[in-house]
């Protein structure tokens, strides 16, 4: 498997939930990023599967980052990890991804990151990735769904999230020595510093979302179902 395959492997996973970071071309309801990665290779070293810890920051207004819990917790947006498992053919670049994510709040330490489990989901797609493995771009693309519901006893408590999702997903690369993303217009940005982990780069994942939830909490926790009291 050439490098460039290597590389995508962590990408399969890219395909989880939604985290922000600005996006240099459109905005993105969420950006996220690979944080870990372990590659499983089959016979002859062809691709088999990736496994990878995904981790960001859903912009508020959003299905997994409502205002209401935004105002609430006085937060700029909700943070978000994932854990997925991807495949993908290596001659098409197509191929499943599935996985569970974690939407979580501060606790009383503000210094490191949240790690309060506020809602708990699942998600499913399709990986496309033939832009890199038949063009030798270095991005892929990524649609599926995704559910979730709100802990019990956390301000989510009573809350559920559902839709779909697709999103483009970034693989980082060398231009001109410098580590860089490639843009669907062709144009290249180099990686900022926030972007690099222990001194790699990262793999990055722009989101955006259709929200399907039907029923679920409103500002404050409160229940469709209070309106009718």
């Amino acid at each position: 498997m050439n490098a460039m395959r290597t590389a995508i492997g962590g990408l399969l996973f890219a395909a989880a939930i939604g985290l922000i970071g600005p996006a240099p071309v459109r905005a993105a309801d969420a950006v996220l990023y690979e944080v870990t990665e372990a590659v499983r290779l089959g016979k002859g070293g062809s691709f088999k599967s990736s496994k990878a810890t995904l981790a960001g920051v859903a912009a508020p207004g959003t299905v997994l980052c409502p205002l209401w819990l935004t105002t609430k917790l006085q937060i700029d947006g909700c943070t978000v990890s994932v854990t997925a498992l991807g495949k993908a053919d290596d001659t098409s670049g197509f191929g499943p991804v599935s996985g569970t994510f974690d939407v979580l709040m501060q606790d009383v330490n503000s210094v490191d990151a949240p790690e309060i489990v506020i809602m708990r989901g699942s998600l499913s797609g399709t990986l496309d990735l033939s832009p890199a493995f038949v063009d030798k771009k270095p991005r892929g693309l990524i649609t599926g769904e995704f559910q979730g519901a709100g802990v019990a006893g956390t301000p989510m408590a009573g809350q559920h999230a559902r839709g779909r999702f697709d999103g483009t997903f970034r693989i980082p690369f060398r231009n001109n020595g410098k580590p860089s993303y490639l843009l669907d217009d062709e144009s290249v940005v180099l990686v900022t510093p926030g972007e690099f982990i222990l001194g790699s780069a990262m793999v990055r994942l722009e989101l955006t979302f259709r929200d399907e939830s039907l029923g679920g909490a409103k500002k404050g926790g409160e229940s469709k179902k209070d309106d009718k009291k």
